[in-house]
């Protein structure tokens, strides 16, 4: 005699091994949907992580410049010497303005990637 399931929800062995290929079948036709998808949305999640990266390396170069213009602001002889004031503050600028460039180059790329990665999964 056949041991009776536990739970109403359990199915007997026997159920359980008669229905596994028709289950493994099910199972592979519906990853194999689901799979573009999914793999869509990692695209679509790298892209997203490369982009919140540019603008944490911006947000850097941003808190570096202006760590910078905090230290040369304290130093007596810059603050009182106007050349050397805009000697500092022009190479700060354009630290600033060459990380800025640098960000919207890897911007540039990355809409061209993500086109790319997306084209690939279609």
């Amino acid at each position: 005699m056949a041991t009776r399931p536990k739970n109403a929800t359990e199915l007997p062995s026997a159920a359980l091994e008669a229905s596994e290929p028709i289950i493994n079948w099910w199972l592979n036709h519906w990853m194999g949907s689901a799979s573009p998808f999914t793999r869509m949305q990692v695209a679509w999640m790298e892209t997203l992580y490369e982009a919140m990266q540019m603008e944490a390396e911006l947000l850097t170069a941003c808190a570096t410049s202006q760590q910078q213009m905090i230290k040369s602001l304290s130093d007596q002889q810059t603050f009182t010497d106007p050349t050397v004031m805009r000697d500092c503050y022009q190479d700060i600028m354009q630290e600033f303005i060459d990380a800025h460039k640098q960000r919207m180059d890897k911007v540039n790329e990355l809409a061209v990637d993500f086109r790319q990665r997306v084209w690939e999964e279609i």
